[in-house]
Formats: structure tokens, sequence, C-alpha cells
């Protein structure tokens, strides 16, 4: 035994007639069991175990040994099947054949063998089921181990081997329910049925087994309660019944368990309290995680001082967490993750200096970070994400210098995050995500060389994003410092980041070109830089990325996005205006028709014919106002007067007609100059009338500013002539334009339609149409070509509109940015697509 003998077994070893014992076992054995073994008639114990044998169990392996009692051939690579000769051995006792690859089925013959005390199959290849002559193994005294694809029902007269004391039926495909017979078997300390498809209830005849130790039922799928007569199995130390269908209330009776060492209940589907679980002072490891236990954590847990793990996660525990765990001093694992608990971490945990994973992720704890934390030097995995804490980051946290995981998402954390995160030199997952937290990220970062995802977003962090992030070469899983106030260039060391799977700056203030290097990113899968102000072409190395990875970044063409033009690289356009005119363009439609500059009366004849009914201040007779400037008030480059144009045009001849619409005609008109302007003559239908739509329409021009709109230089009204267009642009008259644009998106209607009366124009219009109750008087507000809408579609509609009234508010300090409005419109065109998707995938929609 252990010799490190090598070579072939010597069969000379069968002349040894008197040889008993014969122990070659943990060897370097080659070759086969020889034939010749058979043979040795006084060999009682043969072990030839743990060995490089090979071929077949000889079948003349019992012909003439009428005194072995313990065959011991386990792991030495047998293969083939277990002979039926085996029956031949008459005083056999022992037979382990585990641990190789024998195949078939178990012979009936082997149940003949009634003298068997100890029986182990396991770890094989073999099939078919466990035979009721079972039965006939009454003297089984020790252990029965059969596994791995042994299948059908466990049979009831297995309860017919009174002496058995260990079961060990582990990894299989038994079926069926757990026989009630097995509750006869007053001597069993081990029942081991787990990982098999095991149905039915728990018999309550468990609970005779009083001798049980070890019960492990896990991985079936049973159903029903514990049985009320597990509170006789005083005696037990293990109970395992995870991975099940079990429910309802845990028996009051299972307080009677005061030696458990280890309990694993997770997986089912519990409720109730856990009260009665906890009696025991001995516990190693307690599990009851993904069930429905409510009430409070029992204080009673701290009485076992060897306590290791405890994992109470994903249940709907309330109330605080007990001081009392406080006293496990051997406490190393903590999951309490996913219940309803409030408070402040206790400080009497902190004493539990040996804890390595703490997980308290989404409960409702209060309160800040303990500084203590710093003391527990043993701790790899602080998960406290999805609670309320508050507060800063204490320094001292970074004193835990073995953390592997800090993950603090989803709090109310506000504060800088310190450079001492530099000291967290194992770190490979930082998850700060979704706090508050401010100022710079500390370049301290790039010292977390074993680092694998990095989450900073949803935070108020601002500055330059730090060159040395580029140094985090083990960055793999994701770089996130999206939505946050981020400014600066994205560093070209980004790049270096040759494992990064995605990388996510959007919504931040971020500038200039994106870096070549990103583009040479093979090893990124996602890409997110939207909503930035990034400028340039992009190579051709972005090309293969969606648009929606570069939107919201104005100036920024090539690649997926837009060809780059000359007049686009030169523009002189502000920020805000780009912004403004951007939205207008995804949102028109179709193009506004072009306005007039300037609104004239059709001839000098007609215009004498009407100047009294209309009060202007030109004269037919007077030479001195033909002369007189058009317009008397304003800021253009020129005087504008009245026979110049009439001489320009021919006196308003059709040959100079460039448009016409239902208001008037338009005319182009050439001035001597070389200045090209456009005049509109409106038509006079009704005096009053068109008193009120010329000053409407005149209005409405002088406020609205597009790139489709030509400038309305001024107009002749029937009282003073005025200038109604401000030639100074500001970002405020860019977002009035945009609100026009959009009622006439969504109502089909144009700022002068004759439907809004002689008192109203369209932003008053829509806005009292809005105030209206009543489906009806809204509906009106909506283009009748757009219809039928969808529920989600027609809500769209209305809260473009809110969004419309809210850039066409009268002061321009009560509109919104452009940047605003802008993510008002994204964020309505996110939540619209999201109704939508929910619909379509509603099975009763």
């Amino acid at each position: 035994m252990g010799n490190q003998l090598q070579g072939s077994i010597p069969k000379s070893l069968a002349k040894m007639s008197n040889l008993q014992n014969l122990d070659l076992s943990m060897n370097m054995l080659t070759g086969g069991v020889p034939e010749e073994f058979g043979s040795m008639n006084q060999l009682v114990y043969m072990v030839l175990s743990n060995n490089n044998l090979t071929g077949v169990i000889p079948r003349s392996l019992c012909t003439n040994n009428t005194n072995l009692e313990s065959l011991i051939l386990s792991a030495i690579q047998l293969s083939g099947p277990i002979p039926i000769e085996l029956r031949l051995c008459p005083s056999l006792m022992q037979l382990d054949l585990s641990n190789n690859s024998l195949n078939g089925s178990i012979p009936n013959e082997i149940y003949e063998s009634v003298q068997l005390t100890h029986l182990y199959l396991h770890n094989n290849s073999l099939v078919g089921s466990i035979s009721p002559l079972i039965a006939n193994l009454s003297n089984l005294d020790g252990t029965c181990v059969v596994s791995q694809q042994l299948s059908g029902e466990i049979p009831m007269e297995i309860g017919n081997c009174s002496n058995l004391q260990m079961i060990d039926f582990f990894g299989n495909h038994f079926s069926g329910e757990i026989p009630v017979t097995i509750g006869r078997l007053k001597g069993l300390n081990l029942l081991h049925l787990r990982q098999n498809e095991l149905v039915g209830h728990i018999p309550a005849a468990l609970g005779n087994c009083h001798q049980l130790t070890i019960l492990d039922l896990a991985d079936n799928g049973l159903s029903g309660g514990i049985p009320v007569t597990f509170g006789f199995l005083q005696a037990l130390e293990q109970l395992m019944l995870y991975n099940n269908s079990l429910e309802g209330n845990l028996p009051d009776s299972l307080a009677n368990l005061r030696n458990l060492t280890r309990i694993n209940l997770s997986k089912n589907r519990f409720n109730g309290s856990i009260a009665a679980l906890c009696s025991s002072s001995s516990f190693l490891s307690f599990d009851v995680t993904s069930n429905s236990f409510s009430s409070e954590i029992p204080s009673q847990l701290g009485i076992s001082p060897s306590l290791e793990r405890l994992r109470l996660g994903n249940n709907q525990f309330t109330g605080e967490i007990p001081w009392t765990l406080g006293k496990i001093r051997e406490l190393s694992l903590l999951d309490l993750s996913g219940n309803l608990l409030t408070g402040p971490i206790p400080p009497q945990l902190m004493l539990c200096k040996k804890l390595t994973h703490i997980d308290l992720n989404n409960n409702l704890l209060s309160g800040p970070l303990p500084s203590s934390l710093g003391n527990l030097t043993q701790l790899g995995e602080l998960k406290l994400s999805s609670n309320q804490f508050s507060g800063s980051l204490p320094p001292e946290l970074f004193n835990c210098s073995k953390l592997l995981v800090l993950s603090l998402e989803g709090n109310l954390l506000n504060g800088t995050l310190p450079f001492e995160v530099g000291k967290l030199e194992s770190l490979n997952v930082l998850n700060l995500k979704q706090n508050q937290l401010s100022g710079s990220i500390p370049a301290a970062l790039g010292k977390l060389s074993k680092l694998y995802e990095l989450q900073l977003s949803h935070n108020s962090f601002s500055g330059e994003i730090p060159f040395e992030l580029g140094q985090l070469k083990n960055l793999q899983s994701i770089l996130d410092l999206g939505y946050n106030n981020l400014s600066g260039q994205i560093p070209p060391s980004i790049g270096t980041l040759s494992k990064l799977e995605a990388l996510d700056l959007s919504h931040n203030q971020l500038v200039g070109a994106v870096p070549p290097e990103v583009g040479d990113m093979s090893s990124l899968g996602k890409l997110n830089l939207s909503f930035n102000n990034l400028q340039g072409k992009l190579g051709e190395q972005f090309s293969h990325w969606p648009t929606e990875a570069f939107e919201g970044n104005l100036q920024l063409c090539g690649g997926p996005l837009d060809h780059c033009s000359v007049s686009s690289q030169r523009s002189g356009l502000s920020e805000s205006s780009v912004v403004v005119i951007s939205a207008i363009t995804a949102l028109t439609a179709v193009a506004l028709l072009a306005f007039g500059l300037a609104l004239f009366i059709k001839h000098r004849r007609e215009f004498l014919k009407r100047v009294t009914e209309v009060n202007c201040i030109y004269s037919s007779s007077s030479s001195q106002a033909q002369r007189k400037p058009l317009f008397m008030k304003g800021t253009a480059k020129r005087d504008y007067r009245w026979d110049d144009i009439m001489e320009a045009t021919n006196n308003l001849s059709d040959d100079f007609i460039i448009g016409s619409g239902g208001s008037g005609t338009v005319y182009r008109v050439g001035l001597k100059g070389g200045e090209t302007v456009a005049v509109k003559k409106i038509l006079w239908k009704d005096e009053f009338l068109l008193n009120k739509s010329f000053t409407r329409e005149v209005k409405t021009l002088g406020r609205i500013r597009h790139r489709h709109l030509v400038k309305l230089i001024g107009y002749c009204s029937s009282k003073v002539a005025e200038y109604a267009y401000s030639l100074k642009a500001t970002e405020k008259s860019d977002v009035y334009s945009m609100g026009i644009v959009l009622i006439e998106l969504v109502s089909g209607k144009m700022p002068t339609d004759a439907s809004f009366g002689v008192d109203m124009d369209m932003v008053r219009w829509v806005e009292k149409h809005m105030e209206m109750q009543g489906g009806c008087a809204r509906e009106e507000l909506i283009d009748p070509a757009l219809k039928p809408l969808l529920p989600c579609e027609e809500s769209a509609a209305y809260q473009l509109l809110e969004i419309a009234l809210q850039c066409t508010k009268t002061t321009p300090q009560e509109r919104p940015s452009s940047r605003q409005a802008c993510d008002q419109l994204l964020h309505l065109y996110k939540n619209r697509m999201v109704d939508f998707d929910k619909m379509n995938n509603d099975p009763y929609s």
C-alpha cells in the first residue's frame, strides 16, 4: 500500500495459497486484475484501489474465493458490466466498485449476496433501477451507496434493510415519492437523496429516524411543508432542503433541534418567521435565501459564536439589523440583501473582524456609512446598493485593502470621491452610480490596476476625465461615466484599454474631437458618446457604430452620421442655434411656406381708393409721399420707397409673381442697388377682418425665425409703419420658433389660419383648447391627417403641445433653454417608445 509500485501485478501472487490479506492500493500499477486471483481460497481481504489498472472485473474472481469478505476495487479505471459471478463469493460483506467506468445495470444476482453489509457502486455509468430484491440485503448495516444514472422509483422494500445506517443515492434520476418505509430504519444516521427527481410530500415517518444526523433532500421537486415530526430529530446536525417547492410556515417543533450546525432551506416558498430554527448555538452556516420569510430577524442568531455564513437574502424580513449579530466573531459572510430592512448599520457589526463578504443590497437602510467599516481589514466584498444611505464616503473605508467589490449604487451619498480610493489596489468592481457625488474624478483611480468594472454614472462629477484612467489595462466589463457634468476632451488614453467591452460617456459636456484611438478599440461592443458637445469629423473606424452612439453632438459629422459639408464645418452659428435648428429639422415633416418680407397695397390707384378707410399715412397725389421711406421705424440697412418697388415690378405685374396662397400673392423685387426682396400683397376681403388678420400674421412672422423663412424687414399698417423683426438672433427666439413648428406639426394649421378667429393667435388657440375639459375639444388640436392614433401616440401628441406652449411663452425668460427643450423632446420620444414596446409585448392587448 502506497509504495509507488509500478508495472503489472504478477500472476504468480496467486500461488501464495495461504495469503489472507492482499493490499496493493495507492500505487502506480498497470494492466488488468489477474484472473488467477480467483483461486486464492484463503484470501479474506483484497484491496487494489487507487491504481492505474484497466480492463474488466474478471468473472472468475469468486470461483474459489470462498472466504473473501472485502473486495475493494475502487478508482482503478475498470470498465464493462458488473459480473453476475460475484454472487459466488459466499462470504462477501463489503463490495466497493466505486469511481470506475462500469456500465450496464446492477445485476439482480448481487442482491443474492445476503451477507453484504456495505455496498458502494457510486461514480460509475450504471443505468436501470434498484430492484425490489434489495429487501434480501437485510444485513446491510453500514452503507448503501449507488449513484449517477440510476432511475425509476426507490423501492419500498428498502425499508426491510433494517440495519442500514447510511443511504446515499445522490445524483441519480430517481423519481416518484420518498418511500415511507425509510421511517422503519431506526439506526439510520445519513439519508442523502439530493439531486434526483423525487416529488410529493416529505414523509412524516422520517421523524421516526431518531438517529439521523444528516438529512439531505435538496435539489428535487418536493412539495408541501416540513413535517411536525421533524421536531423528534434531536440528533440532527445538517438539514438540507434547498431547491424544492416546499412551502408554508415552519413548525414550532423545530425549536427542539438544538444540535443543528448547518441548515439550508433556500429557494423554496416558505413564509412566516424563522424563529423556530434559531435555537441551536452551534451553527456554522445558516441559509434561507429566496423564500418569503417575514417578520424581524431573530436576535437569537447571535448566540452561535461559531457561525461563519449567514444568508437571509431575498425574503421579506422587516425591522432593523439585530445588533446581536456583532457577537458572532467567526462570521465571514453576511447576506441580508433583497429584504425590507430599515434603520442604520449597527456599529456592533464592525466587531466581526473576520467578515469577508457583506451584502445588504436592495433594502431600505439609511444613515451614514460607518467609518468603522475601515476596521474590517479582511473585507473582500461590500455591497450596499439600492438603499437610502446618505452622507459622504468615509476615508476610513479605503483602509479595506483586500476589497474586490465595492458597490454603493442607488443611494443618497454625497460629497467627493476621496483620493484614498487609490489604496484599494485589489479592487475588481467599483460601482458608485446613481448617487449625488460631486467634484472631480480622482486621478488616483488610475492606480487600481486590477479594476474590471468602473461605474460612476448618474452623479454630479465635474471637471475633466483623468487621463490616468488609461492605465486601467484590466478594465473589461464597462467604463460608465455617463450623466455627469464632465467637461474637457476625451483623453486618447481611453483608447488604450484593449480589453474594454462597453464605454459610456453620454450626457456630459465633453468637447473636442473623438479620439481616433477610441474607434480602434477592437474589444468594444458598446459605445455611447451621445449628448455632449463633441465636434469634428469621425473617422471611418467609427462607421460600424449606430448613429445613436453619437446623437446630440450637433457639431459632429462623418462616420455613421451625415457627411461633413464645408458650410457645416465653417458655420458661425451659436451652439444654441445649432441645437434648436437640428431639433426643428428632426421634427419637421414638411418645410414651412415662405412668407413675405413686406406687405404693400396692390397698386397706387387702389391704394388711393382705400387710404381713407385704413388711415394710411401716404397720399396718392403727393410726390413727397412717393419719395418718403415706406417703413418709418427699424434698423434696416437702407430705406425702401414705394415708387422704387412699383418701378421694379412694373406696378406689381404678374411677370414678377413667385408664389401665391390663400392670403395673398408674393412678388420678386430687384432693386437698383442690386438687392432682391420679396413683397407680399395681402388680399382685401373685409377691412376689419383684414386689419386683425394682417396684424396677427405680421406679429407671427416677426416672432418666427427659421432657415426656411425669409426675413420680414417691415410692413405698412393701418396706423403706424414699424419693423416687426429684430435683426439680433437670440437663443430664446430660436426656442419660440421651435414651439411654433411643433404646434404646426401636431395641428396641421398655419399661424395665419382663419379658424383662429379675429381675436386669437395660434398659441392662444392651443392654450384655450388644452384648458378645456372634455375629449372633443382637445381632439381639435390634432391634425385629422394623423388619425387614428393609438392611446400612447395621442398622449405623446398632447405632451408635444405642452412642450410647445412652454417654448412660446410671452416672456423670453419663461421659455426653456434650447438644451432643455431638446431634452424634453428626447424624453418624450423614449417614453413613447417604451409604452409602444409594452403594448406590443402585452399578451392581453
